[in-house]
């Protein structure tokens, strides 16, 4: 009954998810950097100063520039990397979910050389990659666009705050295990706490935040969709039982979709890829459940005509 599940494979659209995808994996990139430096490598030298006392002073002067460099130019880098995959991805989700742009909430669509440019540095890494086809279930083609629209919205929703609750948890418990590890180390050398503020805390203070900061970022965005995805759920319901207004509320929805999009932190492929196929699963049980729901609903309240 309506056209997103075709839609959704047009090549033309393929090439926008390739190019979202891209650009996503950029920002991930920087993100490893991020954490391979503010993590492991500054530890390293919170380790190495507890041995050499002497190089005390050039770890923390390291630990203030790494704080510095991150704050004013890595993560406005990969901010501009996210916001232009979150475009691409919503010019998608227009055209697929049947809604008009909103320059008011997005500005002026992507660059359609942005889009090739990117889709073609995707194309060596397409096979390693989970397929770009069905982004969305094909049952919610059985409905009308109003529903299987809003059933997608909700997808997204879920999906998301589910993969960065793991997250969160994972990066909470790495960071906890990292600063522990190296107190204990300080307090077994028997550092007084003048030596453990400059040897240990100062070098560790671009994990701490790093870690901190990541916790947070994953946590607030899953709130915020779990938020959207309630919101989701109760226009659902409208929908069900009356057309109007049901494309501007998905319209509103979507608004606040793309705002999380953009602001969210990424998560890393390899918990990307060993969530998916779970979550994917869980997925497509749900739209059909909510399809099933749908059509029961239709025809309640589909028009009987008298028997002759």
């Amino acid at each position: 009954m309506n056209q997103i599940p075709h839609l959704q494979n047009m090549p033309r659209h393929l090439r926008e998810l390739a190019a979202q995808r891209q650009l996503y994996a950029k920002a991930k990139q920087v993100f490893g950097w991020q954490f391979v430096v503010a993590g492991p490598l500054t530890c390293i030298l919170g380790v190495s100063a507890l041995a050499f006392p002497n190089i005390k002073e050039f770890i923390a002067l390291w630990g203030i520039v790494v704080v510095l460099v991150d704050l004013f130019w890595v993560t406005p880098w990969q901010k501009r990397l996210r916001e232009n995959a979150a475009k691409i991805q919503e010019l998608f989700d227009c055209a697929v979910l049947g809604l008009t742009w909103n320059p008011l909430k997005t500005g002026p669509e992507p660059e359609p050389e942005l889009i090739k440019e990117q889709a073609d540095l995707y194309e060596p890494r397409r096979s390693q990659m989970p397929p770009l086809e069905n982004w969305y279930p094909v049952s919610v083609g059985e409905l009308p666009l109003r529903l299987g629209r809003l059933i997608c919205q909700r997808s997204n929703c879920w999906w998301d705050s589910k993969q960065r609750r793991h997250y969160a948890g994972f990066i909470l418990f790495l960071t906890i295990t990292i600063f522990v590890t190296v107190l204990l180390l300080a307090l077994k050398g028997g550092l007084l706490l003048s030596d453990f503020l400059l040897q240990v805390v100062a070098p560790m203070s671009p994990v701490l935040l790093f870690g901190l900061r990541q916790f947070c970022d994953q946590r607030d965005s899953a709130n915020r969709l779990d938020k959207l995805k309630t919101h989701a759920e109760t226009t659902w319901k409208k929908a069900l039982v009356s057309e109007d207004g049901a494309e501007a509320e998905s319209r509103n929805l979507q608004d606040e979709i793309f705002e999380n999009r953009k602001k969210a932190p990424p998560v890393l492929d390899r918990l990307f890829r060993r969530l998916r196929n779970n979550f994917e699963a869980q997925m497509n049980h749900s739209s059909e459940h909510y399809v099933a729901e749908a059509e029961q609903a239709l025809n309640a309240n589909a028009p009987h005509l008298p028997e002759l």
